[in-house]
C-alpha cells in the first residue's frame, strides 16, 4: 500500500481558452480521518498540465452514508484549451489512514 498517490484527468478539450477553474469533490475516509487540502489535495490546469494550481477544498458537509463534499475555490491557471484536474494523496497508511475519492466535477 503506497502512503502517496496522483491521479490525473486525461485530456478534456474546451472551445475556447480558459484562465479559472474551480470544483466540487466527493470523498469518504475509508479509515482514519483525512484533513483535505494536506491528505487530500487538488490543483487545476488551464493548459493541459504544463502549469498547476492548487485549490485548497473547503468542507461543504455530508453528500450520503460516509460520502463527505469539498467545494474547490476558484483559481486562476495559466490560458489554455485543455482543463483538468489532479488529485494528489499524501500520509496514506493501510488500516489508519485511507481516504478515497468519489467524485469530482469542474466549473470553468
Amino acid at each position: 500500500f503506497s502512503a502517496t498517490g496522483t491521479g490525473i484527468m486525461s485530456a478534456n478539450t474546451v472551445g475556447s481558452s480558459k484562465t479559472k477553474v474551480s470544483g466540487t469533490m466527493m470523498y469518504k475516509d475509508a479509515s482514519g480521518t483525512a484533513t483535505i487540502g494536506t491528505d487530500l489535495k487538488i490543483y487545476f490546469t488551464c493548459n493541459g498540465g504544463t502549469n498547476w494550481t492548487e485549490s485548497t477544498p473547503v468542507a461543504a458537509g455530508t453528500f450520503s452514508t460516509g460520502i463527505l463534499m469539498a467545494k474547490c475555490p476558484e483559481v486562476t491557471c495559466t490560458s489554455g484549451t485543455d482543463v483538468r484536474y489532479k488529485v494528489v494523496w499524501a500520509n496514506q497508511a493501510a488500516g489508519s489512514k485511507e481516504t478515497q475519492l468519489h467524485g469530482i466535477a469542474m466549473n470553468y
